[in-house]
C-alpha cells in the first residue's frame, strides 16, 4: 500500500524526464482509455465494486465464519524457495488460529495466543513465495481506497467486460492518459458478479483468479485455482484442495507448546516506492524503471529480491544489485514486533 512516510528512507531526490511506458503483457488489460473517478457518483460506484470484491474474499473477517483450509502449490522462479509446497489454517476467530506451511527445506507452525504469534522456528522469516501465497488468497484486495486516485479503465477478460481499477497514491497526477501507470496498481473486476479476475500490485505481476470450479462458503464466491505470473511465466500455482467449516476443534491446537517461541515476526505488506538511479545505457531526459520484488527483515536487510522486467537486461541486473545491496531502515510494531515487509520497489534509471 502506498506509505508516504517510508518513501522518505529512500528518495532524497526525484528524477525529471520522459517515463518509458509500462511493458505490453497478456494479462495488462488496462490498455486503453482511462477515466478519473473524480466525482462523488464515479468515486463510490467505483469504491463499492471493490469493497464487493474485498468482502467477497475476506475470510479473516472478525465475524466471518471459522473454516479449515488446505492448499497446495508450486513454486518457480528467481526466489531461494521454491518447488513444491503446501499450508493449511485452521482460523476460528481474529483471536484464535494456527496455520502449518512448507516449502522446500522451510517449515513453520505458528500459532496466535493471548495476542502474540507463537513459532516452531522461531525468529524465522517467511519465504517470499507463501506470503505471496497467502496474500493472494486472504488479502487480493486490501488497505483504506478512500482517499487514493482511482482511473478507470473498461476491458475485456475472456471475453467477458471487467472493469479495472487503477489506484495510486492521492498525490498523483490525475492524468486521463490511457493505459496504467507505473506507480499504479490493477484490480479488474467483473461488474455484473463483483468478483475479481486478475490483480497486479505492480507492472510484471498477476495473479489470475480462475472460478471455472468455484467454490461457495457462507455466501462467498472463492476460485480454487490461482496463477501468479511474472514477465509471462506462471511462478505460482496455488490450488486450494478444502474449505470447509472448522466445527468442533480441540482448544489444545490453538494454545503453543513449550518448545514454541514468541513473539514471532509480524508478516507486513505489500508496500511500494521508488528508488532512483543514474545509468548510460538510458537516453537522455528518459527514466527507465525497474521494478524489484523483494522482502525486507525487520532490520531493513533484503532477504530474497527478483526483478519484474528481466527483459531489460542490464538495467535489470543492476536493479537488483542496487537493492540488494541497499538497507531500508529498521521497522517494528509499536510494541516491538519485528517486521517482515514485502516490498515492490520502483527503480528509476535517468540517462546520463
Amino acid at each position: 500500500m502506498y506509505r508516504p512516510g517510508f518513501l522518505l528512507l529512500v528518495a532524497a531526490c526525484s528524477l525529471a524526464g520522459q517515463v518509458a511506458p509500462v511493458p505490453s503483457d497478456p494479462l495488462e488489460l488496462a490498455t486503453g482509455p482511462v477515466q478519473i473517478a473524480d466525482t462523488a457518483e464515479a468515486r463510490a460506484s467505483i469504491l463499492a465494486l471493490l469493497e464487493r470484491a474485498r468482502q467477497n474474499n475476506h475470510l479473516h473477517a472478525p465475524a466471518g465464519a471459522p473454516f479449515d483450509l488446505k492448499v497446495s502449490f508450486t513454486a518457480s522462479g528467481q526466489t531461494l524457495y521454491t518447488g513444491a509446497g503446501a499450508m493449511e489454517e485452521i482460523f476460528m476467530s481474529p483471536g484464535a488460529w494456527r496455520w502449518t506451511a512448507h516449502l522446500g527445506d522451510y517449515s513453520q507452525t505458528r500459532i496466535y495466543y493471548h495476542g502474540l504469534a507463537y513459532d516452531t522456528n522461531a525468529h524465522a522469516y517467511l519465504p517470499l513465495r507463501l506470503q505471496m501465497v497467502r496474500s493472494a488468497i486472504f488479502w487480493p484486495v486490501s488497505g483504506n481506497l478512500a482517499d487514493m486516485l482511482i482511473r478507470i479503465a473498461p476491458a475485456n477478460w475472456q471475453g467477458v467486460p471487467v472493469t479495472c481499477a487503477l489506484i495510486s497514491g492521492p498525490r498523483s497526477e490525475p492524468s486521463t492518459i490511457p493505459g496504467r501507470r507505473w506507480q499504479e496498481e490493477e484490480y479488474c473486476i467483473d461488474p455484473k458478479s463483483g468478483l475479481l479476475q486478475t490483480y497486479s500490485v505492480a507492472p510484471g505481476i498477476y495473479n489470475v483468479y480462475d472460478y471455472s470450479t468455484a467454490l461457495q462458503f457462507h455466501g462467498s464466491t472463492i476460485a480454487p485455482q490461482i496463477t501468479v505470473e511474472e514477465n509471462g511465466s506462471p511462478v505460482l500455482q496455488v490450488h486450494i484442495d478444502t474449505l470447509q467449516d472448522a466445527g468442533s476443534v480441540d482448544q489444545s491446537m490453538f494454545t503453543p507448546t513449550a518448545q514454541m517461541q514468541s513473539p514471532g515476526v509480524v508478516i507486513r505488506g505489500p508496500l511500494r516506492f521508488p528508488q532512483f538511479a543514474t545509468s548510460n545505457t538510458v537516453d537522455p531526459g528518459t527514466i527507465q524503471p525497474v521494478i524489484v520484488h523483494a522482502v525486507l527483515d525487520a532490520t531493513g536487510k533484503v532477504l530474497e529480491a527478483e526483478s519484474l522486467q528481466p527483459s531489460n537486461g542490464s538495467l535489470s541486473d543492476a536493479a537488483l544489485q542496487l537493492v540488494k545491496n541497499s538497507n531500508y531502515g529498521a521497522y517494528s510494531s509499536p510494541r516491538g514486533v519485528p517486521l517482515q515487509r514485502e516490498v515492490f520497489i520502483n527503480v528509476q534509471f535517468q540517462g546520463q
